[in-house]
């Protein structure tokens, strides 16, 4: 009785980014709704029921992984064991010193070579992540940003090239972000590796490359999960990632680009939290939201480039160190929330991910998860099945309005470039960063095992975790280069390294003529360093 009273006393009837929650729903929650212009079929404007037709009933989402880890070598042989365990889609997170476009053998990356990811500095490193498969076969989507992506995009295409693959028939996705990595701390910060302007350059100059030329691989236009990960709310999520994409959608435009051929190819990258049916009205409400906006103020007519079409990773940031197996269950419920709001593919975190990365035994589990709820729960049977429940179609309606309003005041200052310039977005984040711990601690928010039914430390099952080896991977990786660079051909390697200035400066496409430097056997690192010089930047 005690704790039946405690659970009522401590209850918020609020969603966790504070809209309030009536007791019962019913039709008068839905005054002024209509079904056939807020919902219309699957696969049409608005798009509120999902993406596509069929959804799930032809075609499940695609089951992704996290692999990254060492060398490529080693990551491909995670991918392998996985592969065989029924995964069909990979995401692959790049080390640090690589995802600011540092080789492994640079002073700067000295400790954290292959730690938080693969390390890839040569083409031959991604041939490694490709081999016993052909980019029209396996989807890897590159966690990854400008001005790094234009490297690996230009990795993927000499790869296709390689493998005899048609550009036309490359498949997985591009991570094209050039704000994910600034939603960790101030814009100088971020920027000191590369300037601002020149990653906006060649986040245009991706997406003109791959519409043109590869038009099955997608290209993330918005990496809304770390934006969620810093503890923003659903609404705020929602707002962030919309008016980042349209503002890339608008600079696009301004390079020449149709409005009604390179969304078609548009995706994003989106997080799942706790706050189930917060959660699917969100994915439901952005997917409307977008639709209406491609056509009403952007000026697209090809449904296919009104389409949301998103990823979603189950929620780092919910994940807890203390009894880690709960996490199993939280994973699970926010798949489920994934499904419900029409995901296109799903990434489970596995349980232990809060101490290391993630191990083969825990990643079976997570695809276990998934598979639990693609084959046995009959989630899938039938599309969009919470169509029409009053509680739902009103919460989409209020995150509609919400997100719709936030948009504006991002508008309002020029647009999502211009709010990071100001510091505004970073104002945001902290404000939710001290909003979420200060619920924590008061235990307004339950976080079950750490504000509430924790248990001694002496009861805590031990985890085990992958092993991190950087020292020993930073040896390796630097002999490898020390020996790439002995044996190639000194003559073409500056050619090469001297077309990326060149092209830089007379405003080129910048992909194939990094191809061509990677074909010279230049690195990630020297290809960087070729495109500082062309604008005069340095860090160091």
């Amino acid at each position: 009785m005690t704790e039946t009273v405690r659970d009522s006393e401590q209850q918020v009837f609020e969603t966790n980014s504070g809209i309030p929650v009536e007791e019962l729903y019913d039709a008068h929650a839905l005054q002024g709704f209509d079904p056939e212009r807020d919902l219309g079929a699957p696969g049409e404007f608005p798009f509120t029921r999902g993406p596509y037709a069929g959804m799930y009933r032809r075609r499940i989402w695609t089951r992704r992984f996290q692999v990254g880890f060492g060398s490529p070598q080693e990551s491909n042989e995670r991918i392998r064991y996985l592969y065989e365990n029924g995964a069909n889609g990979f995401v692959i997170t790049i080390d640090l010193p690589t995802s600011y476009g540092f080789d492994s053998d640079d002073p700067i990356a000295e400790g954290e070579v292959g730690v938080t990811g693969v390390t890839l500095s040569t083409l031959e490193d991604m041939s490694a992540l490709y081999e016993g498969f052909g980019p029209d076969r396996v989807s890897y989507a590159l966690s990854i940003r400008p001005p790094v992506s234009s490297v690996t995009l230009a990795m993927l295409a000499c790869v296709a090239e390689d493998k005899g693959v048609p550009f036309k028939d490359v498949i997985g996705t591009q991570q094209n972000d050039p704000f994910y990595q600034m939603s960790g701390g101030p814009l100088q910060t971020i920027t000191q590796f590369f300037p601002l302007d020149g990653t906006l350059r060649l986040c245009i100059d991706n997406i003109e490359f791959i519409s043109k030329h590869m038009p099955r691989l997608n290209w993330m236009v918005t990496n809304g999960y770390n934006l969620r990960e810093t503890g923003v709310n659903a609404v705020e999520d929602g707002a962030f990632t919309l008016a980042h994409a349209f503002d890339i959608f608008r600079m696009a435009r301004a390079r020449g680009l149709d409005v009604n051929e390179f969304p078609r190819r548009a995706s994003f990258f989106l997080s799942a939290s706790m706050d189930f049916f917060e959660e699917i009205a969100k994915f439901r409400a952005m997917r409307r939201l977008y639709a209406r906006t491609m056509r009403d103020e952007l000026g697209a007519t090809d449904p296919a480039c009104l389409r949301l079409r998103f990823s979603v990773q189950t929620a780092g940031n919910t994940l807890t160190t203390q009894q880690p197996e709960v996490n199993i269950v939280r994973a699970g419920i926010e798949a489920m929330a994934a499904v419900f709001g029409g995901a296109q593919s799903i990434h489970l975190c596995s349980y232990d991910e809060g101490h290391g990365l993630p191990t083969e035994e825990s990643s079976r589990i997570a695809l276990r998860t998934q598979q639990v709820v693609a084959y046995e729960t009959g989630v899938t049977r039938t599309i969009d099945p919470l169509a029409g429940s009053y509680y739902v179609e009103h919460l989409t309606n209020r995150l509609e309005q919400a997100i719709q309003t936030k948009i504006r005041e991002i508008d309002q200052m020029g647009g999502m470039a211009s709010a990071i310039r100001d510091g505004w977005l970073e104002q945001q984040i902290n404000a939710a960063r001290y909003r979420n711990q200060r619920e924590l601690d008061s235990g307004r928010r339950t976080l079950v095992g750490v504000n509430r039914f924790t248990i001694p430390a002496s009861e805590e099952k031990p985890v085990r975790v992958h092993r991190i080896r950087a020292d020993e991977w930073g040896a390796r990786r630097g002999d490898y280069l020390r020996n790439y660079r002995m044996h190639r051909d000194a003559d073409r390697w500056n050619a090469g390294l001297s077309r990326v200035e060149e092209g830089w400066k007379a405003n080129e496409n910048m992909v194939p003529v990094i191809m061509n430097a990677l074909r010279c056997q230049a690195t990630m690192g020297e290809i960087h360093e070729a495109m500082r010089r062309a604008q005069g930047w340095r860090f160091r």
